[in-house]
């Protein structure tokens, strides 16, 4: 899908002073973009709930950098994950849930720069909408309410900008299986789907797993969108 970027005039230098009103071939202008580089709802749908305790699960992102001009960075602006709450409890949910989102600047998570974000839920700043589950695999209910919570990166990841333009995006259960996340259900691809189940089995790519059983060449993929940020400099944000 090709997405419009819209960039922002955000500041103006004069000989590295900061002006009210700049005059053209006076100035640069920081110029920002955010758009989508991926959304989870376009490759596939939400088929089950899933938690799981002290389990890291992610998956392989890619963005297209190919139109940044030289000198221009980018970075992951924010993270949604798509949260899921059994109809039955949803007035009774706790707002002391927290759930972990984690970026590697590469594709092996073993070695790649990290950073995170934590965050405890508070249901009411949520739009939550109702969906009825098929046939899960791991959900106790069909009935559900579902909403997609934001993570922001941006105090995180440094303007400068990341490098490897395939990293991975996941989320974190540091204690309980809490909060459930919406998952698209053995339909995505294990070579792009990293899972750590406890710090001694570590980090493995789902493709290289043994499980004693067969899913073929498909696996769970949390349901996630992945906004990205563009910064360049240039004389006129417009053009």
């Amino acid at each position: 899908m090709l997405f419009t970027r819209n960039y922002k005039l955000i500041l103006c230098f004069l000989a590295g002073v900061f002006l009210t009103g700049c005059a053209k071939d006076e100035l640069q202008a920081a110029c920002i973009s955010d758009a989508p580089t991926f959304d989870i709802e376009e490759v596939s749908t939400l088929e089950d709930s899933m938690g799981f305790p002290n389990t890291h699960d992610a998956i392989i992102v890619n963005h297209d950098n190919s139109n940044l001009p030289v000198g221009g960075s980018w970075r992951v602006s924010s993270v949604d994950v798509l949260l899921t709450i059994p109809s039955s409890e949803f007035n009774y949910y706790p707002n002391n849930v927290e759930l972990t989102i984690e970026i590697f600047g590469g594709t092996d998570p073993r070695f790649a720069p990290t950073w995170r974000v934590k965050q405890t839920i508070d249901t009411s700043k949520l739009e939550w909408i109702n969906v009825r589950l098929n046939d899960p695999d791991h959900a106790y209910e069909l009935n559900q309410r579902k909403a997609w919570w934001t993570f922001d990166f941006t105090s995180v990841i440094p303007e400068s900008g990341m490098r490897s333009t395939n990293f991975i995006v996941g989320a974190v259960w540091e204690n309980d299986s809490l909060p459930t996340v919406g998952y698209s259900n053995y339909n995505r691809p294990c070579d792009r789907n990293w899972t750590k189940y406890d710090e001694d089995e570590g980090w493995m790519l789902n493709s290289d797993r043994n499980y004693g059983y067969d899913f073929g060449d498909i696996c769970s993929w949390p349901m996630l969108r992945v906004h990205v940020e563009e910064r360049i400099v240039a004389e006129d944000c417009l053009r």
